[in-house]
């Protein structure tokens, strides 16, 4: 067991590790990332490397106080300024140009870079301790269900990987991803909602990745589980008659399945429990696993962002 719980002496192991180039992982508010010091090039090597991670897939850079923007970038503006004040710390990540200083290894070959302050104790202790960025993506292997507990991480890594265990994710979804490079753009929906941003920046738009971009998780399959997932509607989810498959459904009842998770129909309440509720699915084995697909509305759209990159 390698789950350790935040005390001095632990985040003082974390840090020492981190600056020996080695991994921690550590919790946030949205998911535990896999994290390694921003700067240090065999730590990021050892990232990617421990998830099996695309070398064009970026990091966030996780920060605990916005002065350390300053290491990352030289274009921190009076958006970035606006937008840190408003959400920092939060489930918002900022994209922007990065500093030459700051390996190209840790933004996925890009020249911007990912920028994040989370909204967790535990992780603030640790960046602070460090007194540095720590770069992260989420602590599971590439393309699987992101882990919201430090069990997940440690049924991902087993001793590989020393865990700092800050209790269940709050959020239990990524992050949004906004880029700030040409037009305001968000990457990638997450708890913080386009409406949100439209309020500090008007003209903030929400575009659709077809494929891997700047920002993290935009892959076209990510977030998945290992069994055959699929998003269907209410209705067929009401005709569902099948022993070998699991069902996920908000209202929908199916006539037979191997078993059925029951979803809140709150969006914040049902992303608390996505990652956990897929895990234990896929956990079940089966023919498949059958999602009811939320409302298409707009308080919907990272749940169904998750969804639609989860399923097959």
């Amino acid at each position: 067991m390698t789950i350790v719980n935040p005390t001095h002496a632990s985040l003082q192991q974390a840090v020492n590790i981190l600056e020996e180039g080695g991994v921690i992982a550590f919790p946030t508010e949205t998911v535990y990332g896999l994290g390694c010091d921003t700067f240090n090039e065999d730590g990021i090597a050892a990232v990617y490397e421990l998830k099996g991670r695309p070398k064009n897939n970026p990091t966030i850079a996780h920060i605990h106080d916005e002065s350390i923007a300053a290491q990352l970038t030289d274009h921190w503006d009076e958006r970035c300024e606006v937008l840190a004040k408003k959400f920092w710390p939060g489930p918002l990540t900022i994209v922007v140009p990065k500093k030459s200083s700051v390996p190209l290894a840790a933004c996925g070959g890009f020249d911007t870079i990912a920028i994040r302050m989370p909204n967790h104790t535990t992780a603030l202790a640790l960046l602070s301790a460090f007194g540095g960025p720590i770069s992260a993506p989420s602590a599971n292997p590439s393309g699987y269900i992101s882990p919201t507990t430090a069990i997940h991480v440690e049924q991902s890594f087993g001793g590989g990987v020393t865990v700092i265990d800050g209790g269940p994710c709050d959020c239990g979804i990524e992050s949004t991803v906004l880029s700030l490079v040409g037009e305001p753009t968000i990457l990638r929906p997450g708890s913080v909602s386009l409406e949100s941003l439209v309020e500090i920046i008007p003209n903030t738009a929400l575009v659709e990745q077809a494929s891997q971009s700047e920002s993290p998780g935009t892959a076209k399959t990510h977030y998945a589980p290992n069994t055959k997932t699929t998003l269907i509607e209410r209705e067929f989810m009401n005709t569902l008659a099948n022993p070998d498959v699991i069902a996920i459904a908000i209202h929908g009842t199916p006539r037979i399945t191997k078993q059925v998770f029951v979803m809140p129909d709150n969006p914040v309440e049902y992303a608390a429990k996505l990652y956990a509720t897929l895990r234990d699915a896929d956990a079940i084995g089966g023919q498949g696993i059958y999602i009811e697909e939320p409302p298409k509305t707009p308080e919907w759209n990272a749940i169904l962002n998750r969804l639609a990159r989860a399923s097959t």
